[in-house]
């Protein structure tokens, strides 16, 4: 058979394949490319602090039965995550990363001629598995201070919705909606389109204002909310992520689920995470005041820095930042151009620990002596 016979999808054909930057290589990669041992990454939002202590732990007890199967419906973690959120545990369901969350949604409930609602600048992945699906991407522009056009967004509601992507808080501007403006909204959405609501850093945020659609499953019977282990908790390179939402939501999701989807070893860090409360607070609250300063320091070199709510910031340095990143990977510290969201002009910088950050300050005021 001729290789160039065959054929994908007609989906698969139109999406492109990922092209990775600098910004997303790893450690050991970049100090290769780099040629240099001290790199400091804050183009990911990983955690710099790593996970609890009783994480590190666990995953030792639980790697002597790596040799065995696991159970694929993940009870002991649903049951868990239920007790932690008030919630029932068959309305939970686990993936692999937030990430696969996404796309099996998109698997479960998109077909050819769909149309997903999302915002723009926002996380790639939700119109990729649009796409991946055959559905159509509705893209709705933020606001000029970079907030979340709900009310455009309902707007852009037709009848072959199927899909509403919010980002809350957004990647990549850090920036909330609150609870009244997020119930405003809920109000206007059909019951019979989905609003998915990606909550990656929920643990990060200590404004007043923020409401999780955790809490508002009762009123709101088609919302899929989405957390993970990725961020505060330290978990990345594990890729566990959980979808709440309705049983009945959940139990068709889990029809396109892979069994043993997420790994043993994710689960058992992940329960032990979830039962170190202090450290998750710990955390959230050492992320709270590298925020802080780092904005501050950003703002007096003339940045327009937005007021995040996350493990990252979002500034504008008012003219092409490729220059900006270059010299700062020139000093062995990677940071992420806002060209990959068409803002040419703007940076997304991942809060490092007050260490990390010294020298990441040092670095920018070397650069606009």
């Amino acid at each position: 058979m001729n290789k160039h016979s065959i054929q994908p999808r007609e989906a698969v054909r139109a999406l492109r394949g990922f092209t990775p930057d600098l910004s997303d290589r790893t450690i050991p990669e970049l100090r290769q490319l780099l040629g240099r041992e001290d790199v400091i990454k804050l183009s990911f939002n990983e955690s710099p602090y790593g996970p609890s202590p009783q994480v590190i732990t666990a995953l030792g007890e639980a790697a002597a039965q790596a040799h065995l199967y696991h159970d694929p419906e993940g009870k002991e973690l649903r049951v868990a995550l239920a007790q932690h959120f008030g919630v029932t545990s068959d309305g939970i369901f686990l993936a692999n990363g937030a990430d696969e969350i996404i796309t099996l949604v998109a698997q479960a409930f998109l077909s050819p001629g769909d149309e997903v609602i999302v915002a723009d600048p926002t996380f790639g992945q939700y119109a990729f598995a649009a796409r991946l699906m055959g559905a159509q991407p509705v893209v709705v522009p933020v606001r000029l201070d970079l907030t979340t056009d709900l009310d455009a967004m309902a707007g852009a509601i037709t009848a072959s919705t199927k899909v509403i992507v919010l980002c809350n808080p957004n990647n990549p501007t850090g920036l909330v909606f609150g609870g009244n403006e997020l119930e405003s909204f809920l109000k206007k959405v059909p019951d019979q389109v989905l609003v998915l609501l990606d909550e990656a850093y929920a643990e990060y945020v200590d404004s007043s204002d923020f409401k999780s659609g955790i809490d508002l499953l009762d009123k709101y019977p088609n919302i899929i909310a989405v957390r993970t282990f990725s961020k505060i908790y330290g978990l990345a390179g594990l890729r566990l992520g959980y979808g709440i939402t309705r049983p009945q939501v959940a139990e068709l999701i889990d029809r396109v689920r892979s069994p043993f989807n997420v790994n043993a070893l994710a689960q058992a860090a992940a329960l032990a995470a979830l039962a170190d409360t202090s450290y998750c607070v710990r955390i959230a609250a050492l992320n709270g005041t590298e925020r802080r300063r780092l904005t501050a320091h950003l703002s007096a070199l003339g940045y327009k820095v937005y007021p995040a709510q996350t493990n990252f910031i979002f500034a504008d340095i008012g003219k092409d930042s490729d220059a900006l990143c270059q010299a700062l990977a020139n000093e062995g510290i990677i940071i992420r151009s806002g060209s990959n969201w068409s803002m040419p002009t703007f940076v997304r910088i991942t809060l490092g620990n007050s260490l990390q950050n010294d020298k990441l300050i040092a670095a920018l005021q070397k650069y606009h002596k």
